[in-house]
């Protein structure tokens, strides 16, 4: 794996006539690097980027695999965006789709890195992201050019940094994705409520059971020591903004999972207070809603609509507002982890 490299210099020159594969700018620097901070599932994360001519995702998993997380900006988020096909296939030692951009950064990097360009500017400035540069890395760009105003030369002031890529070893390429088509168990709610619920479940310090039938939907948290603790959340009467279950179930999950699944930070959370329970009215705009799965195999699939920019609206072809960001976890069911990973991803975080 190679070692992550990041440089603070002057901008390069704008006359620099190298073809990047990814060259995207975007406007909301402070809410795209909170999106990218809800992925963050452990201090050492590997996150792959891949982009295409709809727009760019990123998505990673913990080290154990038990938990993947990913998010998807449509291109009409960013002021400007552009992948070349050729470009892309020149530089990239991995099979690929044609006209797909991929490459595999570290995650907690990009992030420093982004907080940086928010922190010099105060979140004020555009953010222009490009991979690769002659070096082969990402590279970061934040525009913070402003006039003065009072009639003196206009000052432009840049911040340039550069990310080494990371590499995938090849025993570790992608697994298939567990389906979640035929939905038979859903449910959607204000992402503030469920939030709450998950917050409160910490208190028992052990895993989360999670119950639905056509008429409830339940956690329960159990502790040897404190004992069990259960959220019911009334299904009936539309009190759910959706919810269908047309078979039964029962599954359990790592509490640390739900938790980092359901991190999203304040200011995305919109007006859909914690105690309102959800509603017909809760998918209002001025709400975030989360909406939740559960497959076949008892994996746990949590889609939240986290809105980058309440202020711009632009619809895509499929209807939804294409600031509007979905972040994606899916978490796996507490019968299907394995131990030692278990045990490996809790020495990962202390490190």
């Amino acid at each position: 794996m190679s070692r992550t490299a990041r440089h603070i210099m002057t901008a390069p020159d704008a006359s620099d006539s190298w073809t990047y594969a990814l060259d995207a700018s975007c406007a909301h620097v402070k809410n795209f690097t909170a999106v990218l901070s809800a992925l963050r599932l452990s201090r050492r994360q590997r996150a792959r980027v891949r982009a295409d001519g709809r727009g760019m995702t990123f998505s990673t998993r913990d080290v154990s695999k038990s938990c993947a997380a990913s998010a998807n900006f449509r291109a009409d988020v960013f002021q400007s965006y552009a992948c070349d096909e050729t470009a892309a296939l020149m530089h990239s030692s991995r099979h690929r789709a044609r006209g797909v951009v991929e490459f595999d950064v570290d995650l907690g990097a990009l992030i420093d890195v982004m907080g940086a360009l928010v922190g010099a500017r105060g979140g004020d400035a555009d953010a222009r992201l490009r991979w690769p540069n002659r070096d082969g890395a990402l590279a970061l760009e934040l525009d913070g050019g402003r006039g003065s105003g009072n009639g003196e030369r206009d000052g432009r002031q840049c911040v340039y940094a550069e990310i080494s890529p990371e590499t995938m070893p090849e025993e570790e390429e992608e697994e298939e994705e567990e389906s979640f088509r035929d939905e038979t168990r859903a449910f959607m709610m204000p992402t503030a409520t469920l939030k709450e619920i998950v917050d409160d479940l910490e208190w028992p310090c052990g895993n989360v059971r999670v119950e639905m039938d056509r008429e409830k939907l339940r956690f329960i948290a159990s502790g040897a020591e404190v004992g069990t603790l259960t959220v019911d959340v009334d299904a009936t009467e539309g009190r759910l903004t959706e919810f269908t279950c047309r078979e039964p179930t029962t599954s359990t999950y790592k509490y640390r999972f739900l938790k980092a699944a359901t991190a999203v930070a304040g200011n995305f959370l919109g007006g859909g207070g914690g105690s309102g329970g959800g509603g017909a009215n809760a998918g209002d705009d001025g709400v975030t809603m989360t909406r939740a799965s559960i497959s076949a195999r008892g994996f746990l699939k949590i889609v939240h609509l986290l809105h980058l920019s309440r202020n711009d609206v632009s619809f895509a072809a499929s209807e939804l507002n294409a600031f509007m960001v979905p972040v994606t976890f899916v978490v796996h069911p507490e019968d299907d982890l394995d131990d030692d990973d278990e045990h490996d991803d809790e020495n990962e975080r202390e490190t």
